[in-house]
């Protein structure tokens, strides 16, 4: 919508993006007053960070300069809220009396996105023990009863906070027996509550009652895009994160995440679509052979991320702010990049039109868009070449006056060569069209 807006009012769109950010204290879709809202500031200082002017004008002279490649910029500020309304996650916590080792069973799955990590780091924080003090023990719903799905983003900070609470209950059970000594090691204190038949086994279940967001996540990428007109594949020379995190528990695990949703996010907008078959429903393309989540080469060539800095999150756990899916959605720049690479190639070929992309921007899409049709592949068609240049070609004239067409690993032109008494000429469609057929 705001790329339409745009392009209807001739304006640049980021300026028209940022004519629209929300302000502190302003009301969303849903009446929220949105509160410690920094999104005006992040996309201010990602545009400096990134030299996103400086960028786009290098790419609008390439762009002059290259037919057949050409390149996008886009930038994507992101509001992201985070809803922990009926997320309840149990939590339970154990002190072993022999040697004052911890154990913590949660509600949530650790799939990678390192939630274990950061029960056992917040768990440690709070009794103000070394890490290696405590595991965490498989989930089940015989520990962790009624726990809700993992998702949202949300299961980190809310195991986190149940460890937390957890802790607090523990503290408590055990100050009156701490009172009693003087300056005990954890050890010394577990053995002695112990002796005094203290619980130290406690469970804590999250039972969030907002009905809307809890807090927002404020962030922006930028992404730069590269396509080849003739094939429609593309690649990524660059991308640049500015991800709002708050304090963060853990920086290289949620770096993971931002980034791992980024590219998650990149496949679902560039290449992963799924083929059905129109009578049975049947998916057609299901294996990677035709089904095409991002590998190694779809990655950017160069991935800068960084953390919004001093910008802690009242309304969080420890300060932090949720990560993963926030960046998931920023990954609409890749689509928006791509897109504007487009723009100039169809510029080029006389068409300045709007258009929607859809995702998936496959390549097949991405070379449908760019309108080049096959008579703008002739030799000097739009680049005026003179006559003195179209005879650099005459040394691949072949034997007995046979025409044949050649073509580079970056075909841009075809020529028609014809024997020492034939001129060389631009081919036509129908001439090219003639020689497919014949070879």
């Amino acid at each position: 919508m705001m790329e339409h807006i745009a392009r209807y009012l001739n304006k640049d769109e980021l300026s028209v993006r940022q004519a629209n950010l929300y302000v502190n204290g302003q009301k969303t879709i849903t009446q929220r007053t949105l509160e410690y809202c920094t999104l005006k500031d992040v996309v201010v200082k990602h545009i400096i960070d990134t030299k996103y002017a400086l960028r786009k004008a290098q790419i609008e002279l390439f762009n002059k300069s290259n037919r057949w490649k050409k390149r996008g910029i886009a930038l994507m500020p992101n509001m992201f809220g985070i809803s922990w309304k009926g997320a309840m996650y149990t939590t339970q916590l154990m002190v072993y009396h022999g040697d004052g080792s911890v154990a913590i069973a949660h509600g949530g799955i650790d799939m990678g996105q390192g939630i274990n990590t950061k029960a056992i780091q917040v768990c440690a924080y709070e009794l103000k023990i070394p890490v290696e003090k405590i595991r965490v023990k498989k989930s089940s719903t015989v520990n962790n009863a009624n726990s809700i799905k993992t998702g949202g983003s949300k299961t980190s900070e809310l195991v986190c906070k149940g460890v937390i609470e957890c802790c607090k209950i523990l503290t408590k059970r055990m100050a009156p027996v701490k009172e009693s000594m003087q300056s005990p090691t954890w050890e010394e204190l577990v053995a002695k509550c112990y002796e005094e038949e203290i619980d130290m086994t406690v469970s804590y279940m999250t039972q969030p009652t907002n009905e809307n967001y809890q807090y927002m996540c404020f962030s922006a990428a930028t992404v730069e895009a590269e396509i080849d007109v003739l094939t429609g594949q593309y690649q990524f020379p660059q991308m640049d994160m500015l991800y709002d995190c708050g304090d963060s528990m853990n920086p290289e695990l949620d770096i993971g995440q931002a980034e791992g949703g980024f590219i998650m996010g990149m496949g679902y907008h560039l290449t992963e679509q799924i083929v059905y078959d129109n009578e049975t429903g049947q998916i057609l393309n299901a294996g990677t052979g035709k089904y095409k989540p991002p590998l190694p080469k779809d990655l950017p060539m160069k991935f800068n991320f960084k953390f919004q800095r001093n910008a802690p999150n009242p309304l969080g756990v420890l300060g932090s702010k949720a990560v993963a899916e926030p960046a998931l959605t920023m990954s609409t720049a890749a689509l928006l990049a791509v897109k504007h690479a487009i723009e100039f190639a169809r510029a080029d070929a006389g068409f300045n039109d709007f258009f929607a992309l859809d995702a998936p921007a496959t390549p097949e899409k991405v070379l449908q868009f760019c309108q080049s049709t096959i008579d703008q592949y002739t030799y000097g068609n739009l680049s005026n070449q003179s006559l003195k240049d179209k005879k650099n070609l005459s040394h691949i004239k072949s034997k007995g006056g046979i025409l044949k067409y050649f073509f580079s690993v970056r075909i841009s032109s075809v020529s028609i060569i014809g024997d020492s008494s034939a001129t060389t000429a631009p081919a036509s469609s129908q001439k090219v069209e003639a020689l497919f057929r014949s070879h």
